[in-house]
């Protein structure tokens, strides 16, 4: 508000002007008691701007900022969820995107496996078939022992060596289908310390490494036979720290990432004869001839106690499903008995179950001759791979920047001495 030579006198003026309803009558009245002010024309222009002037309401003034604060409150609420939200969207739509991309790559290395040699004709329901056990193969572990050695140079090869013996199988009992159970643990454990520093190469650079032998270990059996893939989770693959049974946790395993990355590249193409099934988290059951398999990885069992072995037949045999044969893994260990199979490993000894468990084993992995008069159970022996040619993997090796057990050997030999002590 302007202020004039009569501000001071607000409240007479006001008075004044709703006595005389007009600004030269109030004007006049005010002139006879204070004839020291200017003349009435003058206060008439005076008191016209007092008049016109609007008092400040102050709870009116007060109740404005509060409104106001409350606003900015809420706007400042709504910016910082809204900086979140597109943080969160950001984040999401980049992975979103980034596994669009990995998803069209895969697609791309499917489609041009198509000239690949398949088998082709029809599958006589009667012939003989295959069930081939694949776990616990702990890709990107480093082991150099006098008694074993294993990187994924050894891992390609001693797939190849398995692969040769299936398909010698397949000839000799004229097979014509094999089924494939991945039975958890393909990726080796990084959470201890003598893991961590076992390890070829990162997680991530490892997953596909691993993809990349198994695409060609399946194509092999594809050229000769028609395929059939199972999978579960292993422990040691998880991703996470703890060990989880829910599907939602359990299946956060790269078990199930090199699982579903294959059936990416293999769906690419329309191939009837080979045919991924929904990898489960725990466990999965599946028929063969008169044979019903129940795959587990084996941390869930005791395969040496025949008590327990019949426990879990009598657990899905309560659930209508007549296991059997069990096929299970985890102990890196092979036994072949009758309602049980314990599959042992890709790696064989390492440090940790020679030195800590004492506990010493050969690579191996289970082959199952499923025929419709029964079963029979065999080891594969693949400790020895001198002389075979594995999987294209050296190049691999290269571009990845993997660490190879000859190296880690060139690291053994020549040690560096941290503390001399002389006596």
């Amino acid at each position: 508000m302007n202020l004039t030579p009569i501000s001071h006198l607000r409240e007479e003026v006001l008075e004044l002007y709703q006595e005389h309803g007009s600004y030269l009558g109030a004007a006049n009245a005010l002139y006879e008691r204070h004839p020291f002010l200017a003349k009435p024309n003058q206060l008439r222009s005076y008191i016209k701007t007092e008049v016109q002037a609007v008092e400040p309401d102050l709870e009116m003034i007060t109740e404005t900022v509060r409104l106001a604060k409350k606003n900015q409150a809420l706007a400042d609420q709504n910016r910082i969820q809204n900086k979140a939200f597109r943080e969160h969207a950001r984040i999401e739509n980049a992975v979103e995107q980034f596994s669009k991309s990995i998803l069209h790559e895969l697609q791309n290395h499917g489609v041009a496996l198509s000239h690949c040699p398949r088998r082709t004709g029809t599958l006589d329901p009667e012939a003989a078939a295959l069930v081939v056990h694949l776990s616990d193969n702990h890709f990107n572990e480093l082991v150099n022992l006098p008694t074993n050695r294993f990187d994924f140079e050894v891992g390609a090869r001693r797939l190849a060596l398995l692969a040769r013996k299936i398909k010698t199988f397949g000839q000799a009992y004229d097979v014509q289908r094999v089924v494939v159970f991945f039975g958890g643990d393909l990726m080796n454990s990084d959470r201890r310390l003598d893991e961590l520093l076992a390890m070829s190469t990162n997680r991530a650079r490892a997953t596909l490494l691993a993809v990349h032998l198994y695409r060609q270990f399946l194509m092999d059996l594809r050229a000769d036979f028609f395929v059939d893939v199972f999978g579960v989770t292993g422990n040691e693959s998880r991703a996470k720290e703890n060990l989880g049974w829910v599907d939602v946790v359990a299946t956060d395993s790269y078990d199930f990432t090199i699982y579903a990355m294959l059936q990416a590249v293999f769906d690419a193409t329309d191939d009837k004869g080979m045919r991924f099934h929904d990898f489960q988290a725990n466990d999965v059951v599946f028929k063969v001839h008169n044979e019903t398999f129940l795959g587990i990885h084996g941390h869930q069992i005791r395969a040496d106690d025949q008590k327990k072995v019949q426990a879990m037949i009598g657990k899905y045999a309560a659930k209508g499903v007549n296991i059997t044969h069990i096929l299970c893994g985890h102990i890196h260990s092979s036994m072949v008995s009758d309602y049980i199979s314990r599959n042992a490993s890709l790696v064989g000894s390492n440090a940790y179950s020679e030195e800590a468990l004492g506990f010493v084993s050969k690579a191996a992995q289970n082959i199952a001759i499923v025929t419709p008069q029964g079963l029979d159970g065999f080891k594969a022996d693949l400790q020895n791979v001198e002389g075979v040619d594995g999987y294209e993997i050296i190049d691999k090796l290269a571009s990845y920047n993997a660490r190879s057990a000859d190296k880690a050997g060139e690291a053994m030999r020549e040690p560096q001495t941290i503390v001399r002590v002389v006596i």
